[in-house]
């Protein structure tokens, strides 16, 4: 392994914003789904075609997929860490982009005999 001297600054860049949206933030793997319903009560108004709304957190819970309430006053936070763990995808994919594109340059000339790749 290369020393990080001799990473891309776009490499380096993703490596030092992951590693701090990982030790500073809250992660959920998780998507967001509004759901609408009328509550059956002959005189609400989502009778008269204003449904009520809710937002639940569509996750994996060990090997089942759930979908789970998000109250109101937890909604905020819910959807920063569904993004914070977006973000961190797309920090992860440009960091494995730039490690494939350094592979296949390195890969065309051989190894120095006795050193570590």
């Amino acid at each position: 392994m290369r020393h990080r001297s001799h990473w891309p600054a776009t490499e380096r860049a993703a490596r030092s914003r992951l590693a701090k949206l990982l030790h500073d933030r809250v992660l959920v793997r998780g998507g967001l789904v509004e759901m609408s319903r009328k509550c059956g009560k002959p005189n609400c108004t989502c009778t008269r075609g204003r449904p009520h709304v809710s937002l639940y957190l569509a996750a994996r819970v060990g090997r089942e997929r759930k979908m789970i309430y998000v109250p109101p006053d937890w909604e905020r936070s819910v959807r920063a860490w569904v993004k914070a763990y977006r973000e961190a995808e797309e920090l992860i994919e440009r960091i494995s982009q730039s490690c494939l594109e350094g592979f296949l340059k390195d890969k065309a000339k051989p190894p120095e005999a006795g050193t570590k790749q």
